[in-house]
């Protein structure tokens, strides 16, 4: 006689293998162990009826500003801000405070988000001054290196030996900094903007393309140029603010829509459209980058701070934008969890799929709702998506087959898992 499972989810839309079907999932200690019809009985059942049945998302980039920052968000607001977002791992971004080049460095923070994080968790390190502790912070388990190539100088042709050698991921913030630096200080949020133009994102992937190393990811691309200069050298990276919103509707009186890079004019972010719609573009991460209010809420760029939070609407955002512009579901979701689970080589995750971790999201896409910063669980409350519409709204949220998050309400507190960095990589 078959054991009984220890959960059953069943729904009209389970997303499998590109498609949407009416099935029945199984999970047993953390687990899919059964994909089907008629499972047979389980210790627990949950009949979600016509709510769509995901894989978990994978937000692959995060700032959760802890340790350092940890007035504007830190691993336990931030995850339970994940959570609600139908979130089920996050990959965390090396720009603390101190920033994360050594391994000491890294095992602390990694300390930290395993005793604070609802969701599954993996950590980028910074390019550290001493290339020779690149292999040693690859070892202790960075998912990748993070340059920001507006504030670092490196030899890129160095750097990425150093990585190739390993098999690592080099993920890039691409803005040069030889066209930031040097410019009259800005004095409102609109020239915080225009010190930052669209020719330093150009100039800056020129560069990396002539590196080539192996595994090179884009962070935020903003400009169609981008794609075309890249192609098939990278993998590119598009956030829903980028992808959305165009620098002619923002309300530049403050910093609520500034972030680094900045949100472009309405050719190129239709041009950045094309390219996504097209299969240009292979996935899609937030950027969630908190900050206080009164860091948004001034004209003063000496006082503001760039930045948007968005792991909490990057999935009703994607998804809507789906709905709205004729594309089908599936490739959006292949971009918010098989893609990046596929990036960053976690293994069995991403998919709905018998021995794959029962890391899953249950949305309901017949409700249409708003978005409102001052339900955010994150700490960071103002959004320049404020009052937007959209449908695709998460009821409920398992990581690793443990229900965190129900109808507005945290179920279960329990750690999520640290995840190592994979792919090709050597270790």
């Amino acid at each position: 006689m078959t054991r009984a499972v220890e959960l059953k989810l069943v729904s009209t839309n389970v997303y499998r293998r590109g498609e949407f079907r009416e099935l029945e999932v199984g999970i047993d200690e953390g687990r899919i162990v059964k994909v089907g019809s008629n499972l047979g009985s389980a210790r627990e059942e949950i009949d979600l009826g016509d709510s769509l049945l995901l894989p978990g998302i994978i937000d692959g980039h995060v700032h959760f500003r802890d340790p350092g920052n940890t007035e504007k968000e830190d691993f336990r607001s931030g995850s339970e801000a994940a959570v609600r977002g139908g979130v089920t791992t996050v990959v965390d971004m090396p720009n603390n405070e101190p920033p994360i080049k050594t391994p000491d460095l890294f095992k602390q923070k990694k300390r930290i988000a395993s005793e604070k994080s609802l969701v599954n968790f993996a950590l980028y390190a910074g390019i550290p001054e001493d290339l020779e502790l690149v292999e040693p912070l690859w070892r202790e388990g960075a998912v990748g290196f993070k340059l920001y190539f507006a504030q670092e100088t490196v030899d890129l042709g160095t750097l990425a030996n150093e990585i190739d050698d390993l098999g690592a991921l080099l993920t890039v913030h691409a803005e040069d900094k030889e066209l930031i630096g040097g410019k009259p200080r800005p004095k409102t949020p609109k020239e915080y903007l225009d010190s930052r133009p669209a020719e330093a994102e150009i100039a800056a992937v020129k560069k990396l393309a002539r590196a080539a190393p192996e595994r090179l990811h884009l962070a935020h691309v903003t400009l169609p140029e981008s794609v075309s200069i890249l192609g098939d050298a990278a993998t590119l990276e598009v956030t829903p603010h980028h992808l959305l919103l165009a620098r002619e509707d923002l309300d530049l009186s403050n910093f609520v829509p500034v972030c680094n890079p900045p949100i472009r004019g309405r050719s190129e972010v239709e041009g950045i459209q094309e390219r996504f719609n097209s299969g240009d573009i292979d996935m899609i991460a937030s950027d969630h980058a908190p900050h206080e209010k009164h860091e948004k809420t001034t004209a003063d760029p000496e006082e503001g701070s760039a930045g948007i939070p968005g792991v909490e609407t990057i999935l009703p955002l994607s998804l809507t934008y789906a709905r709205n512009n004729d594309i089908p579901l599936g490739s959006v979701i292949d971009r918010l969890t098989k893609v990046p689970a596929r990036l960053f080589g976690f293994d069995r995750r991403g998919k709905i799929r018998e021995g794959f971790r029962a890391d899953l999201t249950v949305v309901d896409e017949t409700v249409d709702g708003k978005i409102r910063g001052e339900e955010f669980y994150s700490r960071a409350k103002l959004t320049p998506f404020e009052g937007c519409e959209v449908s695709y709204t998460p009821r409920m949220t398992f990581v690793n087959g443990e229900l965190k998050y129900r109808e507005g309400e945290l179920v279960d507190k329990t750690p999520g898992s640290f995840l190592r960095g994979g792919g090709n990589g050597k270790r």
